[in-house]
Protein backbone atom coordinates (compact mmCIF):
# COMPACT_ATOMS: atom_id res chain seq x y z
CA UNK A 1 0.00 0.00 0.00
CA UNK A 2 2.69 2.47 0.50
CA UNK A 3 4.05 2.37 -2.93
CA UNK A 4 0.32 3.46 -4.52
CA UNK A 5 0.82 7.01 -6.42
CA UNK A 6 -1.40 9.48 -5.59
CA UNK A 7 -3.52 11.49 -8.28
CA UNK A 8 -2.13 14.94 -8.05
CA UNK A 9 0.47 16.57 -6.06
CA UNK A 10 0.49 18.76 -3.19
CA UNK A 11 0.33 21.70 -6.05
CA UNK A 12 -2.79 21.20 -7.58
CA UNK A 13 -4.67 20.70 -4.06
CA UNK A 14 -3.44 24.15 -3.32
CA UNK A 15 -4.66 25.29 -6.46
CA UNK A 16 -8.68 23.38 -5.95
CA UNK A 17 -8.46 25.18 -2.34
CA UNK A 18 -8.05 28.86 -4.50
CA UNK A 19 -10.85 27.39 -6.77
CA UNK A 20 -13.04 25.88 -4.06
CA UNK A 21 -12.56 29.88 -2.55
CA UNK A 22 -13.42 31.57 -5.36
CA UNK A 23 -16.79 28.97 -5.98
CA UNK A 24 -17.84 29.97 -2.40
CA UNK A 25 -17.13 33.81 -2.16
CA UNK A 26 -19.24 33.32 -5.55
CA UNK A 27 -22.10 32.04 -4.03
CA UNK A 28 -21.66 34.28 -0.58
CA UNK A 29 -22.04 36.93 -3.11
CA UNK A 30 -25.37 35.67 -4.51
CA UNK A 31 -27.02 35.59 -1.61
CA UNK A 32 -29.30 37.84 0.27
CA UNK A 33 -31.80 40.00 -0.66
CA UNK A 34 -35.09 38.58 0.99
CA UNK A 35 -37.54 40.63 1.54
CA UNK A 36 -39.10 38.32 3.83
CA UNK A 37 -42.86 39.48 2.69
CA UNK A 38 -44.08 37.62 0.01
CA UNK A 39 -46.17 40.30 -1.47
CA UNK A 40 -43.94 43.11 -1.46
CA UNK A 41 -40.63 43.07 -4.30
CA UNK A 42 -37.21 44.03 -3.64
CA UNK A 43 -35.13 45.53 -6.56
CA UNK A 44 -32.03 43.86 -4.91
CA UNK A 45 -31.97 40.46 -6.21
CA UNK A 46 -30.99 42.83 -9.82
CA UNK A 47 -28.26 44.67 -8.31
CA UNK A 48 -24.81 44.41 -9.86
CA UNK A 49 -23.48 41.85 -7.32
CA UNK A 50 -25.96 39.20 -7.68
CA UNK A 51 -26.30 39.42 -11.55
CA UNK A 52 -22.48 40.11 -13.04
CA UNK A 53 -19.84 39.77 -9.93
CA UNK A 54 -21.33 36.42 -8.41
CA UNK A 55 -21.38 34.63 -11.42
CA UNK A 56 -18.35 35.77 -12.84
CA UNK A 57 -16.20 34.57 -9.36
CA UNK A 58 -17.85 31.35 -9.62
CA UNK A 59 -16.99 31.01 -12.97
CA UNK A 60 -13.80 31.74 -12.81
CA UNK A 61 -13.27 29.39 -9.69
CA UNK A 62 -14.77 26.44 -11.96
CA UNK A 63 -11.66 27.60 -14.36
CA UNK A 64 -9.38 27.60 -11.67
CA UNK A 65 -10.51 23.71 -10.71
CA UNK A 66 -10.23 22.43 -14.42
CA UNK A 67 -6.54 23.99 -14.56
CA UNK A 68 -6.01 22.25 -11.12
CA UNK A 69 -7.05 18.78 -12.44
CA UNK A 70 -5.25 18.99 -16.29
CA UNK A 71 -1.80 20.78 -14.56
CA UNK A 72 1.04 18.44 -14.19
CA UNK A 73 3.56 19.44 -11.81
CA UNK A 74 7.36 19.68 -12.87
CA UNK A 75 9.95 17.27 -11.47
Amino acid sequence: MENQKQIFAKKNYQIMLVGIAFIITGFILMSGGDTGDETSFNPEIFSFRKITLAPIFILIGFVIEIFAIMHKPKK
